[in-house]
């Protein structure tokens, strides 16, 4: 047996799920990045041939988002009759004109992603709410998001599959500094990042709270934000290994994102037992639960008397043990395995 897995970049979603496959049987992984949209045609080269000599040995097709990644490898599968299975995350799954967001808010990019999931055997959202959502936290963004709202009439079977995480990697290590926040953020090379992850909602607020102190993980040196105060620091990328010490030093871990589809970074804080605050958009409520604070709307004039109540709150500390528990408990690497296992296996019998 044969897994063929496309995916658009090293990250920590792709190199986790590469290992689940591998568990499986023999993958053969194919990275589509390009460095420009002129070099895409040649990708699209590159990739056809990696597909084309594994022909007669795959048995199913695999895609890690969908895009221009995951259009030949649909091809393919429907050329050979072998499945093709989409693991959404995020990206993939809006649209949002504001800040020039999301899949299929690029024409190019759209009319491929929704090729790519009506081409597909099966879906495997890391949350629900990426199939179908209304949208409430910004009323400059359309209310209809979702797979289902953009590519209309689609009738495939969904297994939502959360991410899943290793406790035993990230956990607290050393006394949390009073009155401290963190986010982390990549990808600052795209012009909509700072207003995406809320990184201009944590400046502002960091001027309103001079006695606490925010830090912002990600940030390159050529990168430049408007910060007006002295209570924020900025770090550039740092390695995974260094993450959980960060966490562990701060209090809380603020995800004020326009869209998430289901983070990384806020779950690995929660279990540093930072305390989530977070925005009110797709899986991020229901991933905290009671343990944080949710931002309603993408207001300052909310998000001053939230961040008060968190500082003021004589409960953080049941707050920060019960966020470790939540990931933990619901969300362990192992369920994640479990399920995309069983996932993988009844597709290609």
């Amino acid at each position: 047996m044969k897994i063929l897995f496309c995916h658009t970049g090293d990250s920590p979603f792709a190199s986790k799920d590469t290992a689940i496959f591998n568990s499986i049987d023999s993958t053969s992984v194919f990275c589509f990045s390009s460095s420009s949209k002129v070099m895409i045609p040649f990708v699209f080269l590159k990739q056809f041939w990696f597909l084309l000599i594994r022909l007669f040995s795959a048995k199913i097709y695999i895609a890690q988002f969908a895009g221009y990644h995951s259009f030949l490898p649909g091809i393919f599968a429907k050329l050979t009759g072998r499945p093709l299975l989409i693991i959404s995350g995020g990206t993939d799954c809006v649209s949002f004109p504001a800040i020039r967001y999301g899949n299929f808010y690029k024409s190019g990019l759209g009319l491929f992603t929704k090729w790519s999931y009506q081409l597909s055997t099966h879906l495997a959202p890391k949350h629900y709410s990426l199939y179908d959502y209304d949208y409430r936290y910004d009323s400059s963004i359309p209310l209809k998001q979702g797979i289902k709202n953009f590519v209309k009439g689609i009738n495939k079977p969904v297994t939502v599959i959360t991410n899943g995480y290793d406790d035993t990697k990230f956990y607290r290590s050393s006394e949390k500094i009073k009155n401290s926040f963190i986010t982390v953020s990549g990808g600052f090379e795209y012009p909509f990042q700072v207003a995406l992850k809320g990184i201009d909602l944590i400046l502002q607020a960091a001027e309103r709270f001079p006695e606490c102190s925010f830090t912002i993980v990600g940030v390159p040196v050529w990168k430049k934000l408007d910060v007006r105060s002295n209570n924020v620091t900025l770090l550039p990328p740092q390695k995974n290994t260094d993450l959980p010490s960060l966490y562990s030093k701060h209090q809380f871990y603020l995800q004020l994102s326009m869209a998430e589809g289901f983070p990384n970074a806020l779950c690995e804080a929660m279990l540093c037992e930072c305390v989530p605050i977070v925005s009110n958009v797709f899986s991020m409520p229901e991933i905290i639960d009671n343990s944080g604070f949710v931002l309603e709307h993408r207001k300052m004039d909310e998000l001053i008397p939230l961040l008060n109540n968190a500082i003021n709150d004589s409960g953080f500390n049941d707050k920060s043990i019960l966020a470790r528990k939540l990931i933990s408990e619901n969300y362990p690497l192992s369920l994640r395995t479990e399920k995309l296992k069983k996932l993988v296996l009844s597709l290609i019998k």
